[in-house]
């Protein structure tokens, strides 16, 4: 949902960055790796990112004037909010900073506007997903019905 609405408002922006799995990013690499990446979607200098607190440094001071859409997929961690987001004034009039997370305790801290929660598929669909993902069938077989069933309501 997140991929989509990006897609669909990035032409709105100066700049744009999708930062896809953050929480995944930050436990094999560190969050300066996720600093660099941004910074280099938006067509800035990275090279100059040498710990974490370089990496706000330029994030704030490359962005303030600029209109921003960012998008921090996955997230986990406040502290991956505050050195990634900062606050308010690191980003210029009409920015957007859209935040997925499985944990909404991490936006507890965060200058959150609007909060929305996915709801998830109905039991018919996650089975037709299922099924797609793991037999390439739009439904599985009779024989893998009972068992794609539990793992459905398994997963939720």
């Amino acid at each position: 949902i997140a991929r989509a609405v990006f897609e669909t408002i990035r032409c709105r922006f100066e700049v744009t960055c999708f930062l896809a799995d953050v929480r995944e990013n930050c436990e094999k690499k560190d969050i300066t790796h996720m600093q660099k990446q941004l910074l280099d979607q938006m067509d800035i200098s990275s090279n100059a990112v040498y710990n974490k607190y370089d990496g706000r440094t330029i994030i704030q001071n490359s962005l303030r004037l600029k209109k921003v859409l960012l998008v921090l997929d996955d997230v986990n961690h406040e502290k991956q909010l505050e050195d990634l987001a900062g606050e308010q004034d690191w980003f210029g009039p009409g920015s957007r900073i859209i935040i997925t997370t499985r944990d909404v305790e991490v936006l507890k801290g965060a200058e959150v506007v609007e909060t929305y929660k996915v709801e998830g598929l109905v039991e018919s669909e996650a089975l037709n997903l299922f099924s797609l993902e793991a037999f390439n069938l739009p439904k599985p077989s009779e024989e893998f019905l009972d068992l794609s069933k539990e793992v459905v309501k398994y997963s939720g």
